[in-house]
């Protein structure tokens, strides 16, 4: 049989020059097809185009492509120019356009980047929405921002997160961790870090992840399912929702552009307080349960701040609040953290918003909540039954959770940032107690950043360094010990041996 290199040609002219294995073609060739001038040069494997090539389908060479192949399929990245000018460059899949991908149209002078399902547009939703999302995207990339020239900016993760709470996208058993793993593009980068920038691309991407994973059960029918899942996701979750700005950091611009101004030390706290939960990812991430547990090693805790009040914070957002088995132990993103700090910062430190607590509160939360003796008891109890991490987790959160509904208390987000119209209703008087109350909030927040929580963490993390340099030091001095009554037995054993 013929092996290594060779040309060869058929009767009806087609030829083939190039490696083969056992008569067949095998390695890397060039083959030519004389009847339709097709030509293929790239790797072959057991007579069949595979792994790398490039195949011109007219004797112009106009139309061609160049890219992976399997078993004769066009599958992998590839690109495809076709003879109008028009080039596809992206993933395929038997033979079609299949995964993400951009298309550009010479003669229209357009360009379509996204995703793709057996050829077909999977974003043609989103065409059709084009002018309604890039306004959410514009629209969240300018929350915790001052006002610019341009008024322009990428959108942040920190902002990406907010837009998917907004729309409710966790409540349909799918953490803002899990979609971080989920649009990942690449390991080299902190795939948690609220500073990734997100182009329109990325957050469309991320839009058809997320509605394959809610919906792809529910649209296992569809001829298109990707596309399928996108419009209902669009239509009941996106559209219905966005804009309307929830939870503690984005509900006012004034506060949030003031409190942004945190957002880079409480990132590096952050990080200090994560770890490895799910493996085999390595990723760090913080749960609720380490949350409640880093203010009590933070000694945050007090009459106004109880762990009542603080868990109802921390899952003020969720679908089911009073459940502790669905929240303790649910992995928080930074934006999560980041949030039950703001709605911590007025609790802590009420006195100084006093005043204001009569014509608005912090993101439209009502905390007017009861500071008596049974909140201060329902409080010990929790902690006492989330002190042990080997003590199992159904009578921990059940017992909790009676503690809990024992209380009357409430503690909600705002639906919505306050407008500027309301505000001038009022008049003068309004524009005043509005200054006051922006005042009182600035205050509120520089009070529990730079008197409570900072010096705090810097205290607890010099407790730490000092306690690991003092169990190093009594360590060496243990070894020391340990090699002077050695020595000593040594030269007692030496001095009874002389004898």
């Amino acid at each position: 049989m013929p092996m290594g290199q060779g040309t060869y040609t058929w009767p009806d002219g087609s030829s083939y020059m190039g490696e083969v294995c056992n008569g067949i073609r095998h390695g890397t060739g060039t083959y030519i097809c004389a009847e339709n001038g097709v030509t293929y040069k790239g790797q072959w494997d057991q007579g069949k185009r595979h792994g790398k090539g490039t195949v011109y389908y007219n004797q112009e060479k106009t139309s061609w492509y160049k890219g992976d192949w399997v078993k004769n399929n066009r599958e992998g990245l590839g690109v495809r120019c076709y003879p109008s000018g028009d080039i596809y460059s992206g993933e395929w899949k038997n033979n079609l356009r299949h995964g993400e991908g951009t298309m550009k149209w010479l003669k229209l002078s357009q360009q379509y980047v996204g995703m793709w399902q057996d050829g077909v547009q999977v974003e043609f939703v989103v065409l059709r929405k084009s002018t309604e999302l890039r306004s959410i995207y514009t629209f969240y990339s300018r929350l915790g921002h001052a006002h610019s020239l341009d008024n322009t900016f990428l959108l942040s993760r920190l902002q990406l997160w907010r837009l998917l709470k907004d729309c409710n996208i966790h409540h349909h058993d799918i953490t803002l961790t899990q979609i971080d793993h989920y649009i990942k593009e690449d390991t080299t980068t902190e795939i948690h870090s609220p500073f990734t920038p997100m182009l329109l691309r990325r957050l469309l991407s991320c839009l058809v992840i997320v509605a394959h994973h809610i919906y792809n059960k529910d649209m296992v029918s569809e001829k298109h399912l990707l596309a399928a899942c996108l419009s209902k996701l669009m239509t009941d979750d996106i559209l219905p929702n966005a804009k309307n700005v929830k939870g503690f950091l984005f509900g006012q611009p004034h506060f949030s552009v003031v409190a942004m101004k945190y957002m880079k030390r409480c990132w590096d706290v952050y990080q200090v307080y994560c770890r490895v939960h799910s493996a085999p990812r390595d990723d760090q991430t913080m749960t609720c349960r380490h949350l409640l547990w880093m203010f009590k090693d933070l000694h945050l805790l007090d009459n106004n701040l109880t762990t009542v009040r603080l868990l109802k914070i921390i899952t003020a957002e969720s679908r089911d609040p009073n459940n502790l088995s669905l929240c303790l132990d649910l992995e928080i993103t930074f934006l999560e953290f980041f949030e039950v700090l703001l709605g911590c910062a007025e609790v802590k430190c009420q006195r100084v918003s006093e005043s204001l607590e009569k014509h608005q509160s912090l993101s439209g939360s009502n905390t007017g909540i009861s500071r008596d003796l049974p909140e201060v008891q329902a409080s010990e109890k929790i902690l006492q039954t989330t002190s042990n991490p080997s003590q199992s987790q159904g009578k921990s959160c059940d017992t909790a959770q009676d503690a809990l509904e024992s209380q009357d208390v409430k503690t909600e987000v705002s639906d919505r940032p306050q407008s500027a119209e309301h505000t001038e209703e009022h008049g003068g008087e309004g524009k005043g107690l509005q200054t006051r109350g922006m005042e009182a909030k600035d205050q509120t927040i520089h009070q529990f950043f730079n008197h409570f929580f900072f010096p705090a963490f810097d205290h607890h993390q010099q407790v730490t360094e000092n306690m690991k340099e003092d169990k190093l030091c009594q360590e060496a001095q243990r070894r020391i010990a340990l090699a002077k009554a050695q020595q000593r037995a040594r030269e007692k054993e030496h001095q009874q041996a002389n004898e």
